[in-house]
């Protein structure tokens, strides 16, 4: 089975694409490219995260529905209204509380990291945060819902929400008083004090009301972090950041109720022993077109299209290959994203080197299994990619 919901990604890139332009022809600074090599690397991992995510959910719910189920109710286009409903409201609290306890908060984080907004921020999600909800949506297939139901709906919401991530939407008035817009979500991605844990809805904005964090967007709204200690560099440091913060806090406390704190209160809760964040070496200058520049780029294009691709066809490639590519492509993006935001990581070209190399194993093996031009193409692509690293020693970070 060719899997429909990749093929959405391409869509919202090209969303996203045209964002791009139109700011860059707008002179609005809403975009940076280091900052959108995060998201989308940040994006390529948790997609890929995400297939197991989806599936571990799927089984706790029928899991749930087979063996404590309250009600027994055929499927209707009521359950689908009452569900998509019930799905929303649950993800209120689970979105509020993930802002509430450090434990959620970390996994979370990663999504409110980034200091610039825009479509390519619905990318940038955290795998933790898909395996954090799983817990708060258990006692919907208990009260009825069908799990299948369940879980098309919620990624039916995913993709209302990706839509919110822009700039370019102002307020819309009267819709807002129901629906959570772009309007209302950069609030809730402001680090404005008036801001603060405000406008937790996913679709609707009326839990928002009900329960007290509603909030207009009356002030421009400063994006980011407010603890001042994180440097947006690696994908690896946006996804384990506060982990590692929790982590070292634990480890030093005496008290269980300091080592509870960290973990259960709110993410606010004082830090002991903050983690340090080592400074970044010499990278690739931001604004320089060098070569190592457009090959960064162009091994990001090429690892974003790969993990299309393997989500899109992942039921017909064997599994040690989906994991190798999966691995080896998103270790590129990785790579390329590093040097982007001026990390350059001992022996760049080295490191490179040794992936293409291993990325061409599956590709040749794939290939004489079963011949085709895609495998072919994919082949020479390395092995051009691996010749330009070496004519290009000059231009990489850290090439020695």
């Amino acid at each position: 089975m060719i899997h429909a919901k990749a093929w959405l990604i391409p869509v919202f890139l090209f969303i996203a694409f045209l964002e791009f332009w139109i700011s860059q022809r707008q002179g609005k600074p809403y975009f940076s490219k280091a900052n959108t090599a995060m998201n989308l690397t940040i994006g390529a991992i948790d997609q890929i995260v995400s297939l197991f995510g989806f599936y571990l959910l799927f089984l706790a719910l029928e899991f749930m529905s087979g063996h404590f189920r309250l009600f027994n109710w055929e499927v209707s286009w009521q359950q689908w209204i009452l569900a998509y409903l019930a799905v929303d409201f649950v993800s209120y609290w689970y979105h509020r509380y993930s802002h509430e306890i450090n434990i959620l908060w970390a996994g979370h984080i990663t999504h409110h990291s980034s200091s610039y907004f825009n479509f390519t921020n619905g990318f940038r999600t955290s795998p933790f945060q898909g395996l954090n909800r799983i817990p708060f949506w258990l006692v919907l297939p208990v009260l009825g819902f069908n799990p299948f139901v369940l879980v098309f709906t919620l990624k039916i919401s995913g993709l209302f929400d990706f839509l919110q991530h822009t700039q370019w939407v102002p307020k819309l008035g009267f819709i807002e008083k129901i629906f959570i817009t772009p309007s209302l979500h950069r609030v809730h991605h402001g680090k404005n004090e008036l801001y603060l844990d405000k406008n937790f809805g996913s679709t609707f904005s009326f839990w928002d009301r009900l329960f007290g964090t509603y909030q207009k967007e009356t002030e421009p709204v400063s994006y980011g972090l407010t603890n001042s200690g994180y440097v947006d560099r690696s994908p690896w440091t946006a996804i384990f950041y506060q982990y590692q913060l929790i982590w070292n806090n634990v480890k030093i406390s005496t008290r269980w109720k300091e080592k509870l704190g960290y973990l259960f209160y709110a993410p606010s809760w004082i830090a002991k022993n903050p983690v340090t964040v080592r400074k970044p070496e010499s990278g690739l200058p931001l604004n320089k077109r060098t070569g190592s520049f457009f090959y960064c780029w162009l091994q990001m294009a090429v690892g974003a299209v790969t993990v299309i691709l393997l989500l899109a066809f992942q039921d017909f490639l064997p599994g040690w290959v989906f994991l190798s590519m999966a691995l080896l492509s998103i270790s590129g993006m990785v790579l390329a994203t590093q040097s982007l935001n001026q990390v350059g990581p001992s022996s760049f070209r080295n490191k490179e080197q040794i992936r293409l190399a291993l990325t061409s194993i599956p590709c040749i093996l794939m290939f004489e299994t079963e011949p085709n031009l895609l495998w072919l193409a994919l082949f020479l692509f390395l092995v051009v990619s691996f010749f330009l690293t070496l004519a290009m020693k000059g231009s990489f970070p850290n090439a020695d």
